[in-house]
């Protein structure tokens, strides 16, 4: 409750002044401000308002949609400090007592406002106390393209940047994908709308084009093998007994995993309850979603693409009991689902389930959360663990279920490692492809199966360098170098998205002779042009793929054999599930391994397991050719071996060794100004503040020291982590200490990031 007390974080509150009595209503408001805010309720809503509905309020000079979030008959404030409810908005709430509960719980976890954890649950229809808006779509004007580019290229480069986009796309398109896409606001477009060249509309709605996707046929086998079986009848023994338990189902690619989900699903589906299933990126797992609805017919799917008005209806059917089963990413996981019976986390070792603001929840983290206060089970899926799950299992908090070989008895493909210190380049340059890779990408194109090449990195080359001084070109506005994309001539960054042309003289010494360093998956698709002629080459990174349905046409492409190689990022190595690819190529299996996070080592080794899976899936036998010039690392050598247990196990050591988690927790706080000044006096005042207060009970506090990325979008970055004992009653304190310094100083901007998954 807001009662006016001057409260400080190095001081007390003041006393309390006298209760008054009446019917007020608690209320939290979608802001950054951890307390909720207490209102009148008008005599004619007493008999009508409950917690969980939806209410008007009067907000400053504002009107703000709120959630009340309890009721009660008197208040320490004054009645002249106390406002009205303006507005009711609902028949019944539509936040059940549970998700109250549950996005409560997540405001004081994870160091937010109660207001921003339920805003999280919400479609953005809910939030507004108009409704749904309609989508404002951008188009080309007829008759617009080279001319128009090259006269706003110089003067106007995100008017240039904009227009390129939708000239790329060729039709209309919402703006505000591209927006945040290119890191924009409006203005570039209402000014190119002003110029004649685009047009600017806003629609209704249509339905959304996956929600709406045919089933996908997925033959249900009349037998499980034996792991498949033992899972499913341990997961279905669980939902028998209607008690909560967590299962940590592991299982190597291709070893019907999704098998096992959609018999558990069916099993709670007879017992009339429903089922949540989360994937990392539902756009580009339109399959899955295929092969829920061939099993199960009605089938919510929610997703970050959809426009609020979809996403409403969506919603709204899973509230009135409509569909039973829900898959989606992150966000689904609050739907309302009646009588919840399964949470479902596919791939639950994937960095996208971590929500990157507030309120920073783990989607993982929070479905056993949710599971274990609905009575529900919760089944974490991965190949590859991640080792906080391995850990939890190990300890006994969860169930492992093993599942160690693939269906039909496919066999596991046959892995290669290739040192590229011992390659010889044919040419000035980096080496693309080694021999041996080069041989294998001919042969599979002979015998007409098809090729994946992977490399966790866009554009053509990431760095321009002088060799005179040693220096790279720079983003002005970011701690990064820029990269090359060679169809557009631009240099960009990849962090604000600003573009520059490439410089013909160093801009640190003004030698000429630039080089162009590195390889990305722009380079690699070009180059394949010059090892295969005629083979038909598909490339999938955010460069390409502007839209969901840029991902659906050149998926469904390659699974009808039109495409020969998929050259692509990190998008490709999850979900995709084409028979007739026999060869997986890892380009460099180097690009994360060495970055400043104590996780780089397990996210290398999950990614080229990942990858690898996708290759043999098929009567075919796969090949796995991984380049690579550490090839003694750890994370490759286990990865080359399908080695997840031993490499788990050397890198739970080292994280014991260090406290890092699974065996200790952390909390990181970034500040982040304009100003470099104040970010360091207050990074100093703040890890002062910490050691005085928690150092001595258990914390470590690590830094301030400037974070990996130490300048984004023209804001200098530091940060200070916390380390504790995964128990620590201390960790909850320094939380706290966090949020008070937080709310103290509005500048620096401080971020509270609980269980942090990069430190970048």
């Amino acid at each position: 409750m807001a009662d006016g007390a001057d409260r400080s974080l190095f001081g007390e509150a003041a006393e309390a002044p006298a209760a008054h009595e009446g019917v007020y209503a608690e209320v939290a408001v979608q802001k950054p401000l951890r307390c909720e805010f207490t209102y009148r309720v008008p005599a004619e809503l007493a008999d009508r308002l409950r917690p969980g509905m939806r209410v008007a309020v009067p907000f400053g000079r504002r009107r703000e949609v709120g959630v009340v979030t309890a009721l009660t008959d008197s208040t320490d404030l004054a009645p002249s400090r106390t406002k009205s409810i303006a507005a009711l908005l609902d028949d019944e709430p539509v936040v059940d007592g549970a998700l109250l509960d549950l996005t409560r719980w997540m405001a004081g976890y994870y160091a937010c406002s109660w207001g921003e954890a339920l805003g999280a649950i919400l479609p953005a229809a809910l939030k507004r106390e108009k409704g749904t808006k309609k989508r404002l779509m951008i188009a080309p004007v007829a008759g617009v393209g080279a001319d128009q580019l090259a006269e706003v290229e110089e003067k106007f480069p995100k008017q240039h940047r904009l227009l390129r986009t939708v000239l790329e796309i060729g039709e209309a398109t919402e703006l505000r994908d591209l927006t945040r896409r290119l890191n924009l606001s409006d203005a570039p477009a209402r000014s190119l709308a002003k110029r004649g060249w685009v047009t600017l509309e806003k629609v209704d709605a249509a339905p959304d084009e996956l929600a709406q996707a045919d089933a996908t046929e997925r033959a249900r086998p009349d037998q499980l093998t034996a792991q498949q079986a033992d899972a499913v009848g341990a997961i279905a023994e669980a939902l028998d007994a209607r008690e909560y338990r967590t299962f940590l189902l592991q299982g190597v690619t291709g070893s019907g995993k999704t098998e096992v989900y959609l018999r558990v699903i069916e099993h709670a589906l007879a017992q009339g309850r429903g089922a949540i299933v989360l994937v990392p990126e539902i756009a580009l797992t339109p399959q899955t979603v295929g092969w829920f609805r061939s099993r199960f017919g009605e089938v919510a799917v929610l997703h970050s693409r959809m426009t609020d008005a979809q996403r409403h209806d969506m919603w709204q059917r899973v509230r009135r009991g409509e569909a039973r089963v829900v898959v989606g990413a992150r966000s689904a996981l609050f739907a309302p689902v009646q009588d919840l019976g399964v949470i479902v986390v596919d791939e639950e070792h994937e960095p996208s389930f971590k929500q990157g603001n507030a309120p920073r929840y783990h989607a993982r983290d929070v479905a056993v959360v949710r599971a274990h206060r609905a009575g529900a089970v919760c089944v974490l899926g991965s190949a590859t663990p991640s080792l906080e799950s391995w850990r939890n299992a190990k300890a006994g908090r969860y169930e492992r279920l093993i599942l160690s070989e693939r269906v039909r008895g496919i066999r596991m493909p046959a892995i290669e490692v290739v040192d590229m210190r011992e390659e010889i380049p044919e040419q000035e340059g980096p080496k693309l492809f080694s021999r041996r890779l080069g041989v294998y990408l001919r042969q599979t194109l002979e015998r007409g199966e098809q090729s994946i090449l992977f490399l966790n990195r866009r554009g053509y080359s990431p760095v321009l360098w002088c060799r005179e001084c040693g220096e790279t070109v720079r983003c002005k506005q970011c701690d990064v170098s820029l990269t090359y994309h060679r169809r557009i001539n631009k240099l960009t960054c990849h962090s604000c998205c600003e573009e520059i042309d490439p410089p013909k003289a160093c801009p640190s010494c003004t030698a000429p002779g630039l080089r162009f360093l590195g390889l990305g998956s722009e380079r690699i698709e070009d180059s394949l042009a010059e090892l295969l002629p005629g083979a038909r080459v598909a490339r999938m990174d955010s460069d390409t793929m502007l839209r969901r349905e840029d991902y659906e046409r050149t998926l469904a492409a390659f699974g009808a054999g039109e495409v020969d190689v998929l050259v692509g990022t990190q998008m490709i190595a999850k979900g995709l599930d084409f028979p007739r690819v026999t060869l997986v190529g890892i380009v460099d299996a180097d690009s994360g391994l060495h970055l400043p996070d104590f996780r780089a080592s397990e996210r290398t080794f999950q990614l080229l397991a990942q990858v690898a899976g996708r290759a043999g899936r098929g009567e075919l036998d796969g090949r796995i050719v991984i380049q690579t010039s550490t090839p003694d690392h750890d994370a490759i050598t286990r990865a080359a071996n399908h080695d997840y247990e031993g490499f788990a196990a050397v890198e739970d050591e080292l994280r014991a060794d260090l406290a890092y988690p699974p065996h200790g927790r952390l909390i990181r706080a970034v500040l982040e100004d304009t100003d470099e000044s104040k970010v360091k006096a207050a990074g100093a005042a703040l890890a002062d503040l910490l050691r005085t207060r928690v150092g001595p009970e258990g914390v470590m506090v690590l830094g301030p020291a400037p974070c990996p990325m130490a300048l984004l979008r023209g804001r200098h970055r530091h940060h200070i982590l916390l380390k504790a004992e995964p128990a620590s009653p201390a960790l909850a304190t320094a939380r706290d200490l966090l949020v008070g310094f937080s709310e103290e100083f509005a500048r620096p901007r401080t971020t509270i990031d609980v269980d942090p998954v990069g430190l970048m």
